[in-house]
């Protein structure tokens, strides 16, 4: 498995970067790992695919790539994230958007999800610069709740 990182003009909102993320996951061999602040990572198999087809399922789109980001690179800012984990009691869609803004603010709009679909409702963060007590105390004031199961 290589890494690669795409920096791509005009994700400006979740349809894109949803959008985008489908394309790349439908070529086999492509595995999206995070979506960070400018910089899309991807995981891919070399024997199964090339960095001109991940590409190509970008700019088919109509999605400029300025630039693409180095393994060395990508390495190092994957190590200096961490990852967060909670449970919670957000359980669907009215709930996400309800505790959206407040996550938003706190961690940055594309480094956070809640999978609604499990037990446990997880919510993961994925930050440099956030703490566990914030996260809490932003799911609280929407209303919710949030365990740490880091």
């Amino acid at each position: 498995m290589k890494l690669l990182g795409l920096d791509i003009s005009n994700l400006k909102d979740g349809y894109c970067i949803s959008t985008v993320t489908l394309s790349v996951l439908n070529t086999p061999g492509a595995y999206l790992m995070v979506v960070l602040p400018g910089i899309m990572v991807i995981s891919y198999e070399p024997l199964v695919t090339s960095v001109d087809k991940i590409i190509n399922a970008v700019t088919r789109l109509g999605y400029q790539i300025k630039k693409l980001v180095q393994q060395d690179s990508l390495t190092q800012i994957l190590a200096s994230m961490k990852t967060l984990k909670f449970k919670t009691n957000i359980k669907c869609a009215g709930c996400l958007a309800r505790v959206s803004p407040n996550l938003n603010e706190i961690a940055g709009e594309d480094n956070w999800e809640v999978d609604i679909n499990t037990p446990e409702k997880t919510l993961t963060v994925i930050s440099d610069e956030v703490d566990e007590r914030s996260i809490i105390f932003a799911i609280n004031e929407a209303g919710f709740t949030a365990d740490s199961i880091n």
